[in-house]
Order: C-alpha cells, then structure tokens, then sequence
C-alpha cells in the first residue's frame, strides 16, 4: 500500500467521524425508549388489526366469540415473552412488556375518568 492510499483511507475515515449520526443505538436511553414504544405500537397495531379482521369476517357480531381476545392476548404475550427469554433482547424485551402493560392501563384509567366527567356534568 503506498502513502497516497494510506492518506485516502485516512481522509475518508476523517469525513465519516465528521458526519452527524443519527441513530445513537449506544445511548443508555435508546433501547428503553425503543422497547417502551415498540409495546405501545404492538398493542395499537395488534388492536386495530384485530378489529379490522373480526369487521371483514365477522361483523358487528363479535360479542358471541370471546376467544378471539384471548387468541390476542396469547400472540402478544407469547412474542413479548420470547424475547424477554433470550439474553441478547432482554432489556428491549422488559422495556416492552412495560409499553404492552401499561398501555391498556393508561386507557382503562383516561377512560374511566372521562366516563366519570361526562356523566358527573351531564348526569
């Protein structure tokens, strides 16, 4: 290798430190934040998905099938506690069984205090 490659090599490698990243995977904060949200969106999109399909074969009739939430509920938790038995994904696996846990809380409790408003001024 001669000193013009070896010079090359270095500028380039000085022109990729200089760049902005924009994914900074190695923060502390990243794959909680990233576990967290992942849980939220698996129960928003598992959710909406589910009664997207039970609309098309069901209809409005979804009330004589009760399973059908429970087949949901397995798949969810199944997934989660996949990744929370691997070492490797653990942490992100932790971090989103929290997101997968408290999101139905966080709506049970916003819509339990906005029936309770409601029917508290209109009564």
């Amino acid at each position: 290798m001669s000193t013009d490659e070896t010079v090359h090599a270095t500028d380039a490698e000085a022109d990729a430190g200089d760049r902005p990243r924009t994914r900074h995977r190695d923060h502390p904060v990243f794959t909680p934040l990233a576990g967290f949200f992942t849980g939220v969106l698996l129960v928003v999109v598992l959710g909406g998905l589910l009664g997207a399909i039970l609309d098309l074969v069901l209809g409005y009739d979804v009330g004589e099938h009760p399973w059908i939430l429970l087949v949901a509920v397995g798949v969810l938790l199944v997934v989660t506690l996949g990744l929370v038995a691997v070492p490797r994904t653990r942490r992100f696996a932790r971090y989103m069984l929290f997101g997968v846990l408290t999101t139905p809380a966080v709506i049970a409790v916003v819509a339990s205090l906005t029936f309770w408003l409601l029917l508290k001024n209109d009564g």
